[in-house]
Protein backbone atom coordinates (compact mmCIF):
# COMPACT_ATOMS: atom_id res chain seq x y z
CA UNK A 1 0.00 0.00 0.00
CA UNK A 2 2.73 2.45 1.21
CA UNK A 3 5.01 1.64 -1.94
CA UNK A 4 2.06 2.55 -4.38
CA UNK A 5 0.79 5.59 -2.41
CA UNK A 6 4.70 7.17 -2.51
CA UNK A 7 4.18 6.32 -6.57
CA UNK A 8 0.71 8.23 -6.58
CA UNK A 9 2.50 10.78 -5.02
CA UNK A 10 5.91 11.22 -7.30
CA UNK A 11 3.17 10.73 -10.49
CA UNK A 12 1.19 13.68 -9.67
CA UNK A 13 3.44 16.12 -8.18
CA UNK A 14 6.22 15.40 -11.07
CA UNK A 15 8.98 14.09 -8.47
CA UNK A 16 10.58 11.99 -10.66
CA UNK A 17 10.47 10.15 -13.63
CA UNK A 18 11.04 6.21 -14.58
CA UNK A 19 14.59 7.21 -15.74
CA UNK A 20 14.71 9.14 -12.40
CA UNK A 21 18.36 8.69 -10.81
CA UNK A 22 17.60 9.07 -7.12
CA UNK A 23 20.19 9.69 -4.42
CA UNK A 24 18.75 8.02 -1.34
CA UNK A 25 19.89 9.72 1.72
CA UNK A 26 19.67 7.17 4.17
CA UNK A 27 21.12 7.55 8.72
CA UNK A 28 19.67 3.55 9.21
CA UNK A 29 16.84 4.92 11.44
CA UNK A 30 13.40 3.89 10.77
CA UNK A 31 12.16 6.53 8.64
CA UNK A 32 15.35 6.01 5.85
CA UNK A 33 15.49 2.46 5.98
CA UNK A 34 11.77 2.45 5.08
CA UNK A 35 12.30 4.73 2.06
CA UNK A 36 15.03 2.52 0.93
CA UNK A 37 13.04 -0.10 0.64
CA UNK A 38 10.09 1.48 -1.04
CA UNK A 39 12.12 3.02 -3.43
CA UNK A 40 13.74 -0.26 -4.24
CA UNK A 41 10.74 -1.64 -4.56
CA UNK A 42 9.80 0.81 -7.48
CA UNK A 43 13.41 0.64 -9.23
CA UNK A 44 11.20 -1.79 -11.51
CA UNK A 45 9.78 1.23 -12.71
CA UNK A 46 13.01 1.68 -14.33
CA UNK A 47 14.45 3.99 -11.19
CA UNK A 48 17.69 3.79 -10.62
CA UNK A 49 19.03 4.89 -7.02
CA UNK A 50 22.18 5.38 -5.24
CA UNK A 51 22.37 5.35 -1.00
CA UNK A 52 24.33 8.43 0.80
CA UNK A 53 25.32 8.46 4.18
CA UNK A 54 26.99 10.52 6.59
CA UNK A 55 28.55 9.46 9.58
CA UNK A 56 28.93 12.27 12.22
CA UNK A 57 30.90 10.43 14.72
CA UNK A 58 28.47 11.86 17.35
CA UNK A 59 27.52 8.51 19.03
CA UNK A 60 29.37 5.29 19.80
CA UNK A 61 27.32 3.47 17.88
CA UNK A 62 27.37 5.69 14.32
CA UNK A 63 29.94 3.06 13.31
CA UNK A 64 27.70 0.28 13.91
CA UNK A 65 25.55 1.96 11.76
CA UNK A 66 28.06 2.86 9.09
CA UNK A 67 29.07 -0.68 8.86
CA UNK A 68 25.20 -2.01 8.38
CA UNK A 69 24.20 0.62 5.87
CA UNK A 70 27.49 -0.25 3.42
CA UNK A 71 27.11 -4.22 4.06
CA UNK A 72 23.22 -3.85 3.07
CA UNK A 73 24.01 -2.05 0.09
CA UNK A 74 26.75 -4.02 -0.70
CA UNK A 75 24.52 -7.24 -0.58
CA UNK A 76 21.51 -5.76 -2.22
CA UNK A 77 24.18 -3.84 -5.31
CA UNK A 78 23.39 -0.24 -4.79
CA UNK A 79 25.91 2.21 -5.27
CA UNK A 80 26.53 3.77 -1.52
CA UNK A 81 28.44 7.08 -1.22
CA UNK A 82 29.89 7.84 2.25
CA UNK A 83 31.63 10.07 3.99
CA UNK A 84 32.47 11.39 7.90
CA UNK A 85 32.79 14.58 10.02
CA UNK A 86 36.25 14.27 11.15
CA UNK A 87 35.69 17.87 12.77
CA UNK A 88 32.90 18.26 14.99
CA UNK A 89 31.21 21.42 15.87
CA UNK A 90 31.68 22.47 19.30
CA UNK A 91 28.33 25.08 18.81
CA UNK A 92 24.93 25.10 17.19
CA UNK A 93 25.53 20.98 16.37
CA UNK A 94 22.67 20.51 14.53
CA UNK A 95 22.84 23.28 12.32
CA UNK A 96 26.59 22.65 11.10
CA UNK A 97 26.28 18.82 11.15
CA UNK A 98 23.13 19.22 8.31
CA UNK A 99 24.81 21.99 6.33
CA UNK A 100 28.20 19.01 6.12
CA UNK A 101 25.49 16.69 5.07
CA UNK A 102 23.97 18.38 2.43
CA UNK A 103 26.86 19.35 0.58
CA UNK A 104 28.23 15.95 0.69
CA UNK A 105 24.81 15.50 -0.77
CA UNK A 106 25.43 18.04 -3.29
CA UNK A 107 28.93 16.46 -4.42
CA UNK A 108 27.40 13.14 -4.59
CA UNK A 109 24.18 14.34 -7.19
CA UNK A 110 27.42 16.24 -9.73
CA UNK A 111 29.69 13.73 -9.79
CA UNK A 112 27.68 10.80 -10.39
CA UNK A 113 24.56 12.69 -12.06
CA UNK A 114 22.06 11.94 -9.76
CA UNK A 115 19.07 14.26 -10.81
CA UNK A 116 16.70 13.41 -7.34
CA UNK A 117 17.95 13.42 -4.02
CA UNK A 118 15.02 11.78 -1.69
CA UNK A 119 14.56 12.67 2.19
CA UNK A 120 12.52 10.61 4.40
CA UNK A 121 10.97 13.71 6.34
CA UNK A 122 7.29 12.72 7.17
CA UNK A 123 4.20 14.36 8.75
CA UNK A 124 5.48 14.52 12.33
CA UNK A 125 8.85 15.86 10.74
CA UNK A 126 6.18 18.60 9.32
CA UNK A 127 4.51 19.42 12.11
CA UNK A 128 7.38 19.89 14.53
CA UNK A 129 8.97 21.92 12.14
CA UNK A 130 5.96 24.74 11.48
CA UNK A 131 5.59 24.40 15.41
CA UNK A 132 9.47 25.11 15.59
CA UNK A 133 9.39 28.48 13.10
CA UNK A 134 6.45 29.63 14.85
CA UNK A 135 7.91 29.58 18.24
CA UNK A 136 11.22 31.11 16.67
CA UNK A 137 10.08 34.26 14.38
CA UNK A 138 6.11 34.50 14.72
CA UNK A 139 6.33 35.08 10.89
CA UNK A 140 3.73 33.31 8.48
CA UNK A 141 5.93 33.25 5.31
CA UNK A 142 8.83 31.63 7.61
CA UNK A 143 6.62 29.09 9.08
CA UNK A 144 5.40 27.45 5.74
CA UNK A 145 7.27 24.20 6.90
CA UNK A 146 9.06 21.67 4.85
CA UNK A 147 8.14 21.87 1.06
CA UNK A 148 7.24 18.32 -1.13
CA UNK A 149 9.77 19.15 -3.59
CA UNK A 150 12.54 22.11 -4.72
CA UNK A 151 15.89 23.21 -6.28
CA UNK A 152 18.68 21.65 -4.74
CA UNK A 153 22.10 21.16 -6.52
CA UNK A 154 22.03 20.24 -9.52
CA UNK A 155 18.87 18.46 -9.62
CA UNK A 156 15.91 18.45 -6.71
CA UNK A 157 15.34 17.13 -3.52
CA UNK A 158 11.79 15.74 -2.87
CA UNK A 159 10.22 14.43 0.55
CA UNK A 160 7.81 11.25 -0.85
CA UNK A 161 6.84 10.63 2.87
CA UNK A 162 5.46 13.97 3.73
CA UNK A 163 2.24 12.57 3.99
CA UNK A 164 2.47 9.65 6.01
CA UNK A 165 2.59 9.36 9.30
CA UNK A 166 5.24 7.71 12.04
CA UNK A 167 3.18 4.98 12.57
CA UNK A 168 2.23 4.27 9.32
CA UNK A 169 6.06 4.49 8.71
CA UNK A 170 6.21 2.02 12.10
CA UNK A 171 3.92 -0.35 10.17
CA UNK A 172 5.52 -0.72 7.30
CA UNK A 173 8.98 -1.59 8.81
CA UNK A 174 7.15 -4.47 10.89
CA UNK A 175 5.49 -5.73 7.78
CA UNK A 176 9.06 -5.77 6.08
CA UNK A 177 10.84 -7.22 9.49
CA UNK A 178 13.15 -3.81 8.33
CA UNK A 179 16.34 -3.67 10.77
CA UNK A 180 16.65 -0.15 11.87
CA UNK A 181 18.91 1.87 14.64
CA UNK A 182 17.02 4.08 17.00
CA UNK A 183 18.81 7.32 17.61
CA UNK A 184 18.78 7.81 21.44
CA UNK A 185 19.31 10.96 21.27
CA UNK A 186 15.96 11.41 19.99
CA UNK A 187 14.84 10.76 23.60
CA UNK A 188 16.41 13.56 25.18
CA UNK A 189 14.80 16.93 25.61
CA UNK A 190 17.67 18.88 25.48
CA UNK A 191 16.85 19.81 22.20
CA UNK A 192 13.82 22.23 21.25
CA UNK A 193 12.45 19.99 18.33
CA UNK A 194 12.41 16.57 20.56
CA UNK A 195 10.89 18.48 23.33
CA UNK A 196 8.10 19.56 21.02
CA UNK A 197 8.03 15.72 19.81
CA UNK A 198 7.43 14.30 23.09
CA UNK A 199 5.56 16.88 24.96
CA UNK A 200 3.24 18.72 22.23
CA UNK A 201 2.87 16.61 19.38
CA UNK A 202 0.60 13.78 21.35
CA UNK A 203 -1.36 16.34 23.34
CA UNK A 204 -2.14 18.07 19.90
CA UNK A 205 -2.84 14.01 18.40
CA UNK A 206 -5.00 13.85 20.89
CA UNK A 207 -7.08 16.37 20.34
CA UNK A 208 -8.20 15.46 16.64
CA UNK A 209 -6.95 12.04 14.80
CA UNK A 210 -6.34 14.75 11.29
CA UNK A 211 -4.56 17.45 12.92
CA UNK A 212 -1.12 16.33 11.56
CA UNK A 213 -3.08 16.30 7.89
CA UNK A 214 -4.42 19.60 8.81
CA UNK A 215 -0.75 21.10 9.33
CA UNK A 216 -0.01 19.46 6.34
CA UNK A 217 -2.71 21.51 4.62
CA UNK A 218 -1.59 24.95 6.66
CA UNK A 219 1.86 24.37 4.52
CA UNK A 220 0.91 24.17 1.41
CA UNK A 221 -1.61 26.90 1.86
CA UNK A 222 0.81 28.98 2.81
CA UNK A 223 3.36 28.13 0.19
CA UNK A 224 0.64 29.13 -2.74
CA UNK A 225 -0.15 32.16 -0.86
CA UNK A 226 3.29 33.02 -0.70
CA UNK A 227 4.05 32.30 -4.18
CA UNK A 228 1.26 34.26 -5.16
CA UNK A 229 2.67 37.17 -2.79
CA UNK A 230 6.21 36.59 -4.59
CA UNK A 231 4.72 37.32 -7.92
CA UNK A 232 2.77 40.26 -7.23
CA UNK A 233 5.69 41.80 -5.19
CA UNK A 234 7.16 41.75 -8.25
CA UNK A 235 4.39 43.59 -10.17
CA UNK A 236 4.65 46.11 -8.01
CA UNK A 237 8.00 46.55 -7.85
CA UNK A 238 8.32 46.67 -11.63
CA UNK A 239 5.49 49.25 -12.00
CA UNK A 240 7.16 51.65 -9.61
CA UNK A 241 10.48 51.24 -9.09
CA UNK A 242 12.95 53.22 -11.26
CA UNK A 243 16.78 51.55 -10.73
CA UNK A 244 20.11 52.95 -10.97
CA UNK A 245 23.33 51.51 -10.70
CA UNK A 246 23.45 51.96 -7.11
CA UNK A 247 19.90 53.78 -6.63
CA UNK A 248 16.11 52.68 -6.95
CA UNK A 249 13.58 55.63 -6.64
CA UNK A 250 10.38 54.68 -6.02
CA UNK A 251 6.38 56.49 -6.92
CA UNK A 252 5.23 57.80 -3.57
CA UNK A 253 1.79 58.84 -5.41
CA UNK A 254 1.03 54.86 -6.05
CA UNK A 255 2.06 54.23 -2.60
CA UNK A 256 -0.17 56.17 -0.48
CA UNK A 257 -2.96 55.03 -2.90
CA UNK A 258 -2.81 51.41 -2.09
CA UNK A 259 -3.72 49.41 0.81
CA UNK A 260 -1.11 49.07 3.89
CA UNK A 261 -0.82 44.87 3.37
CA UNK A 262 0.53 46.18 -0.11
CA UNK A 263 2.89 48.97 1.30
CA UNK A 264 4.02 46.30 4.08
CA UNK A 265 4.67 43.53 1.64
CA UNK A 266 6.19 46.15 -1.19
CA UNK A 267 8.60 47.38 1.04
CA UNK A 268 9.99 44.09 1.78
CA UNK A 269 10.46 43.38 -1.79
CA UNK A 270 12.31 46.50 -1.59
CA UNK A 271 14.32 45.05 0.82
CA UNK A 272 14.52 41.63 -0.75
CA UNK A 273 15.72 43.65 -4.00
CA UNK A 274 18.77 45.45 -2.07
CA UNK A 275 19.93 42.36 -0.65
CA UNK A 276 20.27 40.37 -3.82
CA UNK A 277 21.70 43.14 -5.86
CA UNK A 278 23.91 45.02 -3.79
CA UNK A 279 24.02 42.61 -0.78
CA UNK A 280 22.61 45.02 1.47
CA UNK A 281 20.63 44.15 4.48
CA UNK A 282 17.83 45.99 5.40
CA UNK A 283 16.31 45.16 8.69
CA UNK A 284 12.79 44.60 9.61
CA UNK A 285 12.67 46.87 12.52
CA UNK A 286 14.46 49.67 9.34
CA UNK A 287 11.63 49.05 7.01
CA UNK A 288 8.93 49.38 9.69
CA UNK A 289 10.30 52.80 10.43
CA UNK A 290 10.28 53.71 6.99
CA UNK A 291 6.92 52.59 6.79
CA UNK A 292 6.04 54.54 9.65
CA UNK A 293 7.79 57.78 8.66
CA UNK A 294 6.01 57.66 5.53
CA UNK A 295 2.59 57.15 6.85
CA UNK A 296 2.91 60.55 8.58
CA UNK A 297 1.67 63.38 7.44
CA UNK A 298 3.93 66.65 7.40
CA UNK A 299 7.01 65.37 6.50
CA UNK A 300 7.78 65.91 2.69
CA UNK A 301 11.31 65.64 3.17
CA UNK A 302 13.47 62.96 5.76
CA UNK A 303 16.66 60.98 5.49
CA UNK A 304 17.30 57.35 7.46
CA UNK A 305 20.72 55.95 7.23
CA UNK A 306 21.18 52.35 7.14
CA UNK A 307 24.92 50.86 6.80
CA UNK A 308 28.08 51.44 4.29
CA UNK A 309 26.68 54.63 2.84
CA UNK A 310 23.40 53.70 2.36
CA UNK A 311 20.77 55.78 3.39
CA UNK A 312 16.69 56.15 2.50
CA UNK A 313 15.34 59.67 1.52
CA UNK A 314 12.03 60.77 1.24
CA UNK A 315 12.07 63.62 -1.20
CA UNK A 316 8.29 65.26 -1.11
CA UNK A 317 6.68 62.55 -3.98
CA UNK A 318 9.82 60.15 -4.25
CA UNK A 319 11.40 57.79 -1.87
CA UNK A 320 15.06 56.96 -3.06
CA UNK A 321 17.41 54.18 -1.62
CA UNK A 322 20.87 55.34 -2.16
CA UNK A 323 24.35 54.85 -1.71
CA UNK A 324 26.12 58.35 -0.78
CA UNK A 325 28.56 59.91 -2.73
CA UNK A 326 31.43 61.22 -0.85
CA UNK A 327 30.41 64.69 0.05
CA UNK A 328 32.87 67.95 -1.69
CA UNK A 329 34.26 70.19 0.86
CA UNK A 330 31.80 73.24 0.84
CA UNK A 331 32.63 76.15 -1.08
CA UNK A 332 34.03 79.36 0.23
CA UNK A 333 32.29 82.46 -0.93
CA UNK A 334 33.72 84.19 -4.53
CA UNK A 335 33.85 87.31 -5.78
CA UNK A 336 33.09 87.45 -9.88
CA UNK A 337 33.89 90.61 -11.63
CA UNK A 338 33.46 91.76 -15.08
CA UNK A 339 34.59 89.81 -18.06
CA UNK A 340 35.73 87.12 -15.33
CA UNK A 341 34.47 83.33 -15.53
CA UNK A 342 35.67 79.65 -13.44
CA UNK A 343 33.73 76.42 -12.66
CA UNK A 344 32.31 76.80 -8.74
CA UNK A 345 32.25 73.08 -8.79
CA UNK A 346 32.83 70.06 -11.51
CA UNK A 347 29.20 70.61 -12.83
CA UNK A 348 29.01 73.76 -12.49
CA UNK A 349 30.69 77.31 -14.38
CA UNK A 350 29.39 80.79 -13.91
CA UNK A 351 30.46 83.73 -16.23
CA UNK A 352 30.28 87.99 -15.94
CA UNK A 353 30.24 89.39 -19.62
CA UNK A 354 29.64 92.52 -21.39
CA UNK A 355 26.68 91.45 -23.39
CA UNK A 356 28.05 89.90 -26.86
CA UNK A 357 31.45 89.43 -25.16
CA UNK A 358 30.35 85.96 -23.46
CA UNK A 359 32.91 83.60 -23.93
CA UNK A 360 31.47 80.06 -22.89
CA UNK A 361 34.14 77.00 -22.47
CA UNK A 362 32.95 74.02 -25.17
CA UNK A 363 32.63 71.77 -22.10
CA UNK A 364 29.42 73.76 -20.71
CA UNK A 365 27.85 74.65 -24.10
CA UNK A 366 25.30 71.86 -24.03
CA UNK A 367 24.43 72.33 -19.79
CA UNK A 368 21.38 73.67 -18.73
CA UNK A 369 21.66 77.32 -18.36
CA UNK A 370 20.61 80.10 -16.09
CA UNK A 371 21.12 83.97 -17.81
CA UNK A 372 20.50 87.62 -16.38
CA UNK A 373 21.20 91.28 -17.16
CA UNK A 374 22.61 94.14 -15.30
CA UNK A 375 22.92 97.48 -16.72
CA UNK A 376 25.85 99.41 -15.57
CA UNK A 377 24.93 101.26 -12.72
CA UNK A 378 23.60 98.46 -11.07
CA UNK A 379 26.54 96.68 -10.25
CA UNK A 380 29.90 95.79 -11.45
CA UNK A 381 31.13 93.20 -9.46
CA UNK A 382 29.21 90.06 -7.50
CA UNK A 383 30.10 87.53 -4.93
CA UNK A 384 28.78 84.09 -5.25
CA UNK A 385 28.13 82.18 -2.01
CA UNK A 386 26.36 79.27 -0.59
CA UNK A 387 23.09 80.05 2.25
CA UNK A 388 23.09 80.50 5.36
CA UNK A 389 20.75 80.94 8.31
CA UNK A 390 18.23 84.09 7.91
CA UNK A 391 19.19 84.92 3.92
CA UNK A 392 16.41 86.45 2.28
CA UNK A 393 15.60 87.79 -0.60
CA UNK A 394 13.03 90.83 -1.88
CA UNK A 395 9.75 90.00 -4.11
CA UNK A 396 8.75 92.59 -4.53
CA UNK A 397 9.10 96.64 -2.85
CA UNK A 398 7.35 95.27 0.01
CA UNK A 399 8.11 91.79 0.75
CA UNK A 400 10.71 89.73 1.36
CA UNK A 401 11.19 85.41 1.88
CA UNK A 402 13.24 83.79 3.32
CA UNK A 403 15.55 81.57 1.30
CA UNK A 404 14.18 78.13 3.14
CA UNK A 405 10.93 79.16 2.64
CA UNK A 406 11.56 79.88 -0.85
CA UNK A 407 12.98 76.15 -1.17
CA UNK A 408 10.14 74.32 0.74
CA UNK A 409 7.18 76.21 -1.58
CA UNK A 410 9.08 75.06 -4.61
CA UNK A 411 9.64 71.73 -2.84
CA UNK A 412 13.55 71.67 -3.43
CA UNK A 413 14.61 68.06 -2.72
CA UNK A 414 17.54 69.01 0.13
CA UNK A 415 20.13 68.17 -2.15
CA UNK A 416 19.57 70.34 -4.73
CA UNK A 417 19.42 73.11 -2.25
CA UNK A 418 22.56 72.41 -1.11
CA UNK A 419 23.62 72.78 -4.72
CA UNK A 420 22.13 76.08 -5.05
CA UNK A 421 24.46 79.79 -5.01
CA UNK A 422 23.08 82.76 -3.99
CA UNK A 423 23.95 85.92 -5.92
CA UNK A 424 24.85 88.41 -3.58
CA UNK A 425 25.24 92.48 -4.26
CA UNK A 426 26.29 95.28 -2.51
CA UNK A 427 25.45 95.67 1.39
CA UNK A 428 25.11 91.70 1.54
CA UNK A 429 21.41 91.72 -0.19
CA UNK A 430 20.54 88.72 -1.79
CA UNK A 431 19.91 89.13 -5.51
CA UNK A 432 18.92 85.82 -7.25
CA UNK A 433 19.17 81.98 -6.25
CA UNK A 434 21.11 79.96 -9.05
CA UNK A 435 19.79 78.38 -10.89
CA UNK A 436 16.38 79.24 -9.85
CA UNK A 437 15.13 82.54 -9.11
CA UNK A 438 15.88 86.41 -9.10
CA UNK A 439 15.24 88.97 -6.52
CA UNK A 440 13.18 92.28 -7.64
CA UNK A 441 16.69 94.31 -7.01
CA UNK A 442 18.16 92.14 -10.03
CA UNK A 443 15.17 93.38 -11.87
CA UNK A 444 16.51 96.33 -14.29
CA UNK A 445 14.19 99.28 -14.93
CA UNK A 446 12.68 99.71 -18.51
CA UNK A 447 14.58 102.61 -18.93
CA UNK A 448 18.04 101.56 -18.16
CA UNK A 449 20.28 99.79 -21.16
CA UNK A 450 21.51 95.96 -20.19
CA UNK A 451 25.15 96.06 -20.37
CA UNK A 452 26.25 93.11 -19.17
CA UNK A 453 24.90 89.41 -17.77
CA UNK A 454 25.54 86.76 -15.45
CA UNK A 455 25.99 83.08 -17.27
CA UNK A 456 25.31 80.35 -15.15
CA UNK A 457 25.63 76.71 -16.95
CA UNK A 458 24.91 73.66 -14.72
CA UNK A 459 24.57 70.31 -15.04
CA UNK A 460 21.34 68.83 -14.25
Amino acid sequence: MLVDQVQKIAIDNHLWHNESRVLIAVSTGLDSMVLLHVLQELTNTGLTIGVAHVNHQLREVSIKEEAFITDYCHKERIPFYTQRWQVPAKGNIEGQAREFRYDFFKEIMEKYHYDVLVTAHHQEDQVETILMKMVRTGDLFASQGIVLTQVFGSGRLVRPLLYHSKETLRQYAQEHQLIFFEDETNQTLNYQRNRLRHQVLPVIKSENEQSFAHFQQLSEQIQELDGWLSQQQKIWFAQNVQIGSEELTIDLDWYAGVSPFERKYFLKEVGRFAQVTWQLVISKKQLDKIMTLLDQQGKPQWEIDLVEGWRFSRRYGELHLKKNQTKSIKQPARTIALGQSFFLEEDQWVGFFPVGEEKIPEKVKLWSEFRQGFCVDSVQSLVLRKREPGDRFWLNKQLRKKVSRYFIDQKTPLEERDKAWLVVGPKNKVIGILPYTLSYLSIVEETDKIHYVLLFKYKK
